[in-house]
């Protein structure tokens, strides 16, 4: 029975999950390339099955999580914000014990990237502070709670990760609104106002508006600025299932302004949006969006219902909870889904949910209660739970383990020399062959290895790699550069165009390779073709170095 009122209650987010589970799966199917639509962007893995199981933990939470359990999170985000700031102050001091290729600041955490450590510390932060205020612990581990906020507030401070501090700052100020509204109404209304007033000017700031656009602004703005117009590009252009799911890298180029290589580079590109909203719809088109957008939807209904449904410490509790989904949302409008920021926002989604829904009360006939209405708890074991998480765990098996065979041997093949004589050689040949066809190979390890065949000296067979990639994947740009210069390399202009027209197919702005083509076309003899390209070069206004060579070629 209980079972039953629990499906029956939590009936609206459950249809909206499945329903982006489902539709997924059909933008999965549908797109061009199966392995990204289904593991992911090289790095990022944020294809199907890492939504799917985040789905999977989104249920798990509304299912499970409940009131009582609100004080057990807090604990977790505690433990991990005190582990992760630790870990950031010795990162800090250059006394990290991981030798990270690490191109960008020290505070990375475990994520690779300030701005990933910072937006995930943001959150336990914002756990941590409604902990301090919500619960009745006491004065000894308050005084640990706040020692540990503020050390994780000077670690994301050190990341320079202005959305770690925007997001923990809108979390930390929805949760006070609600406490000084909670004590004091006309002060919190003041709060509420002030907090508005602040956001709005701070999201001025952001973009170049205002007084504080000294202490808010960054240049990535202006970055993502460009991500947000090709992903909205690529959505207007497929929008009913996207350019296919995790594929934004692979059209990123086609979309692009114009601009953006003139001021970044023809070599820069970008694999997401760097605003999840943005991405989901310009991958998954309008129904995988509209799902995700109803998910949302349900946890700030939830979490506003439960704030009002709730009084006293059980309030707190509940706000606590959803201001550190917002943290997580609000930090998600200028980044990318990252597996480890990811799993909070889902989870905490779920806990939303879960700790906001109404109670059922039921007469209970037992004589200790001697008939008195009592809550009796929703969520229960049953036969099919283990089964079900048997199933998953096994299917993940499935398919980590020969992903991480592949990744790992794809890369132990780079700690060998190239060899010299003809016997290493047919000893590497074989070490190659053996590692480029391990099933559920990353698409981009495979044409590394096809660029070590054409370095021992097996050019044909790395040829052939590479074209195997671009059959399987239409939209690689990887293979067909790769193949262009081995072609220009071994004095072979005539295959070296066949690529470069297909490199200006994917990147119609990519000045450097369409000059590289007008030095093909010359190297063929044909001038016209070479002036008409170094021309379009000029067109486009490319930058000044790019311009100077085409400029040459037309003077030939």
């Amino acid at each position: 029975k209980s079972t039953r009122n629990l499906v029956k209650q939590l009936k609206g987010p459950y249809l909206a999950v499945g329903s982006f589970v489902l539709l997924s799966f059909v933008a999965g199917l549908l797109t061009d390339f199966k392995y990204t639509a289904f593991v992911g962007e090289s790095q990022r893995n944020t294809g199907f099955i890492a939504y799917f199981f985040l789905a999977v933990f989104f249920l798990m939470a509304l299912t499970d999580i409940e009131l009582k359990h609100v004080e057990k999170v807090f604990i977790f985000a505690i433990g991990l914000g005190t582990v992760m700031g630790l870990y950031g102050v010795l990162q800090h001091y250059g006394n990290d014990f991981v030798k990270w290729n690490n191109p960008y600041n020290s505070i990375i955490s475990t994520l690779g990237n300030p701005d990933f450590a910072g937006a995930m510390l943001s959150i336990t932060l914002v756990l941590s502070v409604s902990a301090f205020f919500a619960t009745t612990w006491n004065y000894w581990i308050k005084t640990a709670i706040a020692a540990e906020s503020l050390m994780i507030l000077v670690v994301i401070y050190w990341s320079n990760a202005r959305q770690g501090l925007l997001s923990a700052a809108i979390g930390i100020g929805i949760f006070a609104v609600i406490w000084i509204w909670q004590r004091v109404k006309v002060l919190g209304q003041i709060a509420a106002g002030l907090g508005i007033t602040a956001f709005i000017f701070g999201l001025l700031g952001i973009f170049q508006v205002g007084p504080l656009t000294q202490y808010l602004y960054k240049s990535s703005v202006t970055v993502r600025g460009y991500y947000w117009r090709a992903g909205i590009d690529m959505f207007t252009s497929h929008p009913w299932f996207g350019v296919g799911l995790d594929r934004y890298g692979a059209y990123f180029r086609q979309y692009r302004s114009p601009q953006y290589p003139v001021n970044y580079g023809y070599e820069i590109t970008s694999t997401a949006a760097h605003n999840v909203l943005i991405q989901i719809f310009a991958t998954g088109g309008i129904f995988v969006g509209l799902a995700y957008l109803s998910v949302t939807g349900f946890v700030i209904y939830s979490g506003i219902q439960g704030i009002r449904r709730n009084q006293g410490n059980a309030r707190l509790l509940v706000a606590g909870v959803f201001s550190a989904w917002v943290a997580y949302f609000a930090q998600s409008i200028v980044s990318i889904d990252n597996i480890g920021i990811a799993i909070w926002g889902w989870v905490l989604g779920g806990a939303v949910i879960g700790v906001s829904r109404t109670r059922i009360l039921e007469k209970v006939a037992e004589p200790a209660t001697k008939g008195r209405i009592v809550a009796k708890s929703q969520s229960g074991m049953s036969l099919a739970q283990p089964i079900v998480s048997g199933a998953l765990v096994l299917s993940v098996l499935f398919l980590i383990v020969p992903m991480f065979k592949a990744e790992t041997d794809s890369q132990s093949v780079g700690r060998y020399a190239i060899p010299q004589t003809a016997t290493d050689r047919q000893s590497y040949h074989s070490l190659l062959v053996k590692t480029i066809d391990v099933s559920m190979l990353n698409p981009n390890y495979k044409a590394d290895l096809a660029v070590k065949f054409a370095q021992s000296g097996f050019v044909n067979e790395s040829f052939n790699y590479l074209k195997q990639i671009q059959i399987a994947d239409p939209e690689s740009y990887t293979a067909p550069n790769v193949a262009a210069d081995f072609y220009e390399q071994l004095k072979q202009p005539q295959n070296a165009i066949a690529q470069r027209l297909q490199l200006e197919k994917l990147d119609p702005w990519g000045a450097a390779n369409l000059l590289k083509l007008a030095k093909d076309y010359l190297a063929v003899g044909d001038k016209a073709k070479a002036k008409a390209v170094a021309q379009k070069i000029i067109d486009m206004k490319a930058q000044a170095a790019v311009v100077t060579e085409a400029r040459a070629i037309l003077a030939s």
